[in-house]
């Protein structure tokens, strides 16, 4: 009984220790303001020199005013953060969103140029020294017209020296400022070598407002979950699905990025916070469109993503402009092909590359704006995922310091043409090691660079031109001193696609019919897309897969007549030991006629070796083989596909 008596003591003892240091933690806030507002009250200027006094506080808040409002403007920064390399067509977001002409914010989530994600978020800290150090460069400017105070009278020793102390609170600014000013009026003379004032503003709260925001979107990737069901909703935006018809599904890609732009700018500047006062009775869009994120009644927020802002888009299967998404172009299964040809099964699926700023704005209803710029990021689908250390902006310096800075082993890298083995002169040169990526020069009018690397095991050394397909080397800096590099050069020369039949060996124009040619080179990887409708094309030397589709023309109805074929399986015989023995049974299928508007008529998979090198003009022909008028025959112009480049009268290219 003593025992658990003296452990009840101890209990007690435990709750009343924890809430004398709540109190003195709830407290300490409270007695700070108390105790700068008693310092500030106990300041004594002679009732003479008030007016110089007045005019000093008066001109000290404008000055922290456009400090806060500079800090708020620009995501919590005086002076923005400097980008290694600038924003350029190769860099077009670089750290900072370019609102419009000279006005920038910084971004507290990018990926800076060579692909390593970081985060830019400034502390309370970081912006409580910039803005004392914003008003100490300009406190002397207090001190530019005092012509009026002078002809009353007033002696003005101006500041050589000025140093403030900022403290950021939710709804205040304290702000002391300690100087060596002086002034006289007659025989009264007073050093006024200090000044508090209290600016009413609400940087302090939208900051940690802003705060929240971010981490919602880090944690949840609300952003990228909200692209992601744009895509999958809005029928500008091909992304995946299966229809049951016949129509030859075709995008171009150009147009698909302006068509997201605007999607995205509508949807973008939807999304809400939730108010303090909650709703009774949202409608089911507005309950889609808020976020999990509770704010005061008085913020107003804003969400913005402007058309003429950059947005990056790759899609895959095809690179090029086109996006091609029927049947017969897109990798499936051999039971959807055989499905394609009886029932028009069109099935496609794109991935998508996606990267594109957001401006985050919240203002306090009385003119000050506190805003931070993300970049929203989807990675093949997906929302960005990034498993390793977040850097943070005051430690990514350190970072790049410790390894691209970090360059001990001199090497000599050569980037010549391929066509010609001339010299590449101006080609960026970078350096891979793992998930990190140097920027180490260009190559002089010689072709070379001769830079120190940083130091890696099979490490990737990766050359760039405008013009230029990029080319990449691996490189071992513990046991290399060189390395070449060649780079295969882009030609856009004419193009003329035209068909051959296989019959008989006549060649004529695609006329009321559509022709498919995808280009992919088995040397580099480049692909492109091309239709009857294109008039140039852009390729690399080297050797190609090609793969080419015809197809009757749009709203040429075919008749396909009623067909049946024979289907057989092997099945376990009846009885136990049927479980070991088989036998084939064959059941016959009837399929009905139908009505198509546009079917394959003829197409071919092959390679071939360009030399591009004094190409002018491109000739493509692609196989003619038969309009079907039966699913059998449907089923044969599939399959002659695969072979007919071994037909007498199939044609490769032909280069002018």
């Amino acid at each position: 009984m003593q025992k658990r008596g003296q452990v009840t003591v101890f209990i007690v003892v435990g709750i009343v220790i924890l809430i004398v240091f709540s109190l003195l933690f709830f407290l300490r806030g409270s007695l700070g303001e108390a105790s700068f507002e008693d310092e500030m009250n106990s300041l004594i200027v002679p009732k003479q020199l008030e007016p110089i006094n007045t005019h000093i506080d008066a001109c000290l808040t404008e000055t922290v005013l456009d400090g806060v409002s500079i800090l708020g403007e620009q995501g919590g920064y005086i002076t923005l953060p400097k980008d290694i390399m600038q924003r350029s067509a190769t860099n077009q977001f670089s750290n900072t969103l370019e609102i419009y002409k000279g006005a920038e914010v910084a971004y507290w989530y990018f990926e800076t140029a060579n692909g390593i994600e970081t985060q830019n978020i400034p502390t309370l800290e970081s912006m409580t020294t910039e803005l004392e150090e914003y008003i100490d460069e300009n406190f002397e400017d207090c001190f530019y017209d005092l012509d009026n105070f002078r002809e009353q009278g007033f002696e003005i020793q101006e500041p050589t020296i000025a140093i403030s102390e900022v403290t950021i609170n939710n709804n205040n600014i304290q702000v002391k400022l300690v100087s060596d000013t002086s002034v006289t009026l007659k025989e009264v003379a007073k050093d006024i070598d200090k000044n508090m004032i209290i600016v009413n503003s609400k940087l302090g709260e939208l900051y940690e407002l802003s705060k929240r925001i971010y981490e919602k979107e880090d944690e949840t990737k609300f952003l990228e979950e909200k692209t992601i069901d744009m895509m999958v909703v809005y029928e500008e935006i091909p992304f995946s699905d299966t229809e049951f018809n016949c129509e030859r599904k075709l995008w171009q890609k150009s147009e698909v990025v302006e068509d997201m732009k605007e999607i995205v700018n509508t949807n973008i500047a939807a999304l809400r916070l939730k108010p303090v006062t909650s709703v009774s009775y949202l409608e089911p869009n507005q309950e889609y469109f808020q976020i999990d994120i509770t704010k005061p009644n008085y913020v107003n927020e804003h969400f913005q993503y402007f058309t003429s802002w950059p947005m990056q888009v790759d899609v895959s299967p095809t690179k090029g402009d086109l996006l091609v998404g029927d049947p017969l172009t897109q990798s499936v299964p051999e039971i959807s092909k055989f499905l394609n040809l009886f029932f028009c099964l069109n099935n496609y699926h794109f991935v998508y590359d996606v990267k594109y700023p957001v401006l985050i704005s919240l203002s306090d209803g009385e003119g000050f704006t506190f805003q931070f710029a993300n970049i929203v990021k989807i990675d093949n689908n997906q929302p960005r995922t990034y498993e390793g250390e977040i850097i943070n902006y005051q430690d990514s310096t350190e970072f790049s310091d410790n390894f691209c800075q970090n360059t001990v082993k001199p090497i000599e890298t050569r980037v010549f043409d391929y066509e010609n083995l001339q010299e590449v002169s101006g080609a960026s040169i970078l350096y891979k090691c793992f998930s990190t990526t140097c920027y180490l020069g260009e190559t002089d009018s010689n072709g070379i660079l001769n830079e120190n690397f940083p130091p890696c095991l099979n490490g990737m050394v990766i050359a760039q031109k405008q013009g230029y397909e990029v080319s990449s080397m691996p490189l071992s800096t513990n046991k290399d001193d060189s390395v070449s590099i060649l780079l295969d050069k882009h030609h856009t020369i004419q193009l003329e696609i035209l068909t051959t039949n296989l019959d008989d060996g006549a060649t004529g124009m695609i006329n009321n019919k559509q022709a498919v040619v995808q280009f992919e080179n088995q040397d580099n990887g480049y692909i492109t897309m091309v239709t009857q409708e294109d008039q140039e094309i852009k390729l690399t030397s080297g050797e190609y897969k090609i793969t080419s589709y015809l197809l009757t023309g749009e709203g040429q109805e075919i008749e396909i007549q009623t067909d049946s074929f024979v289907q057989c399986v092997e099945v376990p015989k009846g009885g136990v030991l049927g479980l070991f023995m088989k036998e084939e049974k064959c059941f016959e299928t009837e399929l009905q006629g139908d009505t198509l508007t546009d079917a394959l008529a003829g197409g071919a998979v092959f390679e071939w070796n360009a030399d591009l090198t004094n190409a002018n003009k491109l000739t493509v022909y692609v196989p003619y083989d038969l309009v079907p008028r039966t699913q059998s025959e449907m089923l044969d112009v599939f399959n002659n596909i695969q072979t007919n480049h071994l037909n007498l009268n199939f044609r490769y290219p032909e280069i002018e």
